[in-house]
């Protein structure tokens, strides 16, 4: 999975120094995988899920979060380099962490949770360091590395239930 990551970062940073579209690629790789997912339901290669349409609306909000979630991520290394976006990344889960507490129903850890937080922020923070220039953030990078962690961590929060009651009903399945 990490080498298959590296070379799809690398990858976009590539197109998205040539095309200069960077909302343009990310959605374009959102329909390249909505057509493989038809493409696999159509030759029934992978079953096509038995939804109803309430089933389907559910859905549309865990799939605006990670339409959002994916653009963020490819908007924040099109602007910034690659090992910023991903740094600013792994602090997901204090995203997580706060969407949890804050939209209720609260999800409240333990608290040793919490304090395993503390080295991934440090980390970041600690990433951001330059030697000999200090703090050196890049904030358009940065704010769209944060809205990708929002939206994903908003897309667990409201998603989770709903993905839960699907794969537990063996006739969407």
């Amino acid at each position: 999975w990490y080498v298959g990551n590296t070379f799809y970062n690398i990858y976009n940073k590539q197109a998205s120094k040539q095309l200069h579209a960077h909302w343009f690629l990310a959605a374009a790789q959102l329909v390249v995988g909505i057509v493989i997912s038809a493409f696999l339901w159509g030759t029934g290669i992978r079953k096509m899920p038995n939804l109803s349409s309430s089933d389907i609306a559910s859905c549309i909000p865990i799939g605006l979060f990670a339409c959002l979630a994916h653009g963020g991520s490819v908007l924040a290394a099109a602007v910034g380099a690659v090992s910023f976006q991903q740094i600013v990344k792994a602090c997901e889960p204090a995203f997580a962490a706060a969407v949890g507490v804050i939209i209720p129903p609260a999800d409240i850890k333990p608290f040793l949770a919490y304090l395993m937080l503390l080295p991934i922020v440090g980390g970041v923070g600690l990433a951001c360091v330059k030697e000999g220039k200090g703090v050196e953030i890049n904030y358009e990078a940065f704010m769209y590395a944060s809205m990708a962690n929002a939206a994903a961590a908003l897309k667990g929060k409201f998603g989770s239930s709903i993905t839960k009651s699907l794969k537990a009903d063996p006739s969407k399945n």
